[in-house]
């Protein structure tokens, strides 16, 4: 039988969860405890209070009682089941390959293996990958299967030496070298065995030396050295009952009572045997149990003592009847727990899709909503600037028309007042009058003249009459021309293309912006020249009118000339730029789409 395998378990969950040198000094209060019902409270939380309760009870029944490990170790899964909850879930799975390579269940071993080495891949903790990994090399080693088995083997050794786990890299070369045992390579697996116990020997673990030692005593066994194997042996048990582990003093018993028998020892056999015998029943292990009557069979029978030996074999045959029965009960309860954990995953899957399906449909009609809503603020707004165009236009007409209205006031009727008060002043004979009279004439006459031609200028300049018939740029060459009258500031107009006339709006739009830029300038820029540039381009028109003059004192300040301006700019969709020149003045440009009238 391949002891060895047995052994490995001494060591492994010690391994996984840090308790290689003080698990087999717990309390006796605690392992012989009742067995308490899994009774999980409501909530993650407290779940995973029980999970770890269990998984605590589980490690310390393993190495003592088999039966009540496997029931907490159900228990870990179950409720990491019930959250699905991967590190439970892993934490579950170590305890059970324990059990089921103690177990013999190898079958079960690669199934739980396998799903331990995706689970663990799948939530990156490599520590569970290695195990995993190690047990798989476990059941290939079983099935004789060597390569497989050595490449898992060597798998587990680099993931544990990257991650500095010294108990479970240790555990891992010792499974190497019975590996090697197995395939007779007995050099490579004395070697890989010094390795391990000197790793065991530096950490101070007896746990982990009485494993090696009982390999190395199985591998005299399989070269028929028995003396030597009965000291190791020997050893073994020595070290396995100082830290007061059952299941290894009974798995090394067992080896030893067989050892016994080839040395045709048997009263010292039986004297094994019945101990191991004792042992198993109280670790709830058929598997053992079934070793320890085999070997007391064998020895009665050589002893000649039929009887005996008659009834201890009938007691194995009920025990290996009991053992496929077990067997059978045992890998059903195994795959059951893993059919409803994938059932388990299927059904939250399930209920994740069916809530990100109701959270895409909330998401698609809350964003069909922001859409209706925002393309009735498009559309609203829309229609508000198409309110506010209509407006805009009809404020523009509106002063149009108004202008025209003034212009044509102070034309027809202050104009012909001057012009009848000055006819009068014609008809009066200055030879009547004093020199004093004459002086007051004169300078009444003067004043008079002087608001007729301004009457006449600034009807003029509200609505030429040019602008009407004859378009901008003669109305602009006729503003420039009369604003040169005026000797402090000299206008120059300068023309770019402009071939054909421009839309009215536009026109007029254009004409009362330079209208309002030179009155600024003759107004308040102080300055010597100034000029107004237009120029065609073939999808805008630009007008610059510039000075150098004082510049803006307040360039934030806007007075409402410049306020009309922008306002006029933006009614003909344009842009405008203001900038003080760095020499002095002021630099007003314009830019508006071309509209051009056949």
């Amino acid at each position: 039988m391949n002891e060895f395998y047995k052994l490995i378990l001494l060591f492994s969950l010690g391994c996984v969860f840090g308790q290689c040198t003080s698990i087999g000094q717990r309390d006796g209060a605690a392992r012989n405890a009742e067995i308490v019902e899994a009774k999980p409270q409501e909530g993650f939380a407290e779940d995973t209070m029980l999970v770890h309760k269990y998984h605590r009870l589980a490690s310390e029944y393993l190495f003592q009682d088999a039966e009540k490990s496997m029931f907490y170790s159900k228990h870990v899964l179950r409720l990491s089941q019930k959250h699905q909850w991967g590190k439970g879930k892993l934490l579950a799975y170590n305890l059970l390959s324990t059990y089921y390579l103690l177990d013999g269940s190898y079958d079960v071993l690669r199934e739980l293996s396998n799903e331990t080495i995706t689970l663990s891949r799948q939530l990156k903790l490599p520590v569970f990958t290695a195990h995993g990994k190690r047990f798989l090399a476990e059941s290939y080693s079983e099935y004789r299967q060597w390569d497989s088995s050595r490449i898992n083997y060597e798998h587990a050794i680099q993931m544990f030496t990257r991650l500095k786990a010294d108990s479970s890299l240790a555990l891992s070369i010792e499974n190497l070298g019975n590996c090697y045992r197995e395939k007779s390579m007995y050099d490579v697996a004395v070697k890989l065995y010094d390795r391990a116990y000197g790793m065991f020997d530096k950490m101070n673990s007896d746990w982990g030396r009485a494993t090696v030692l009982q390999s190395i005593g199985y591998m005299h066994v399989r070269l028929s050295n028995y003396e030597e194997s009965e000291k190791y042996f020997l050893r073994s048990i020595a070290l396995f009952r100082k830290i007061d582990n059952r299941y290894g003093e009974l798995n090394c018993l067992n080896d030893l009572s067989n050892t016994y028998y080839y040395q045709k020892k048997y009263d010292k056999s039986i004297d094994a045997g019945l101990k191991a015998l004792e042992y198993s029943k109280i670790y709830h292990s058929m598997q053992q149990t079934n070793w320890a009557l085999v070997t007391l069979s064998r020895s009665y029978k050589a002893k000649k003592m039929y009887d005996l030996a008659l009834d201890y074999s009938q007691a194995v045959n009920y025990i290996r009847r009991m053992i496929h029965d077990e067997t059978i009960k045992r890998q059903y309860t195994m795959y059951q727990l893993m059919y409803d954990n994938k059932l388990m995953d299927t059904e939250i899957q399930q209920k994740i899709i069916n809530e990100q399906r109701l959270v895409q449909r909330f998401l698609i009609g809350f964003t069909c909503l922001m859409i209706l809503f925002a393309i009735s603020l498009w559309f609203n707004n829309k229609k508000l600037r198409r309110k506010n165009a209509e407006i805009q236009a009809a404020l523009i007409e509106g002063q149009t028309i108004e202008r025209k209205r003034v212009a044509a006031e102070l034309h027809d009727h202050l104009g012909g007042t001057l012009a009848s008060l000055n006819w009068y002043l014609y008809g009066i004979d200055k030879k009547v009058l004093s020199e004093e009279e004459q002086k007051i004439y004169n300078s009444v006459h003067q004043m008079v003249s002087a608001a007729y031609k301004e009457v006449r200028s600034l009807s003029h300049n509200l609505m030429p009459a040019e602008l009407e018939e004859h378009g901008l740029i003669m109305a602009l060459q006729r503003l420039i021309s009369k604003l040169n009258e005026n000797k402090n500031i000299a206008f120059t107009f300068n023309l770019k293309g402009m071939d054909k006339r421009l839309n009215n709006k536009i026109e007029f739009e254009l004409y009362s912006i330079v209208l309002e830029l030179t009155n600024n300038i003759i107004k308040h820029s102080g300055a010597t020249e100034a000029s107004v540039d237009l120029t065609e381009n073939p999808k805008s028109i630009v007008l610059i009118v510039s000075d150098n003059g004082t510049g803006m004192i307040e360039p934030n300040r806007q007075g409402v000339g410049l306020r009309n301006i922008k306002s006029r700019v933006e009614s003909l969709h344009g842009k405008i730029h203001i900038q003080s020149e760095e020499q002095g003045g002021i630099r007003v440009e314009i830019e508006i789409p071309k509209v051009i009238v056949k």
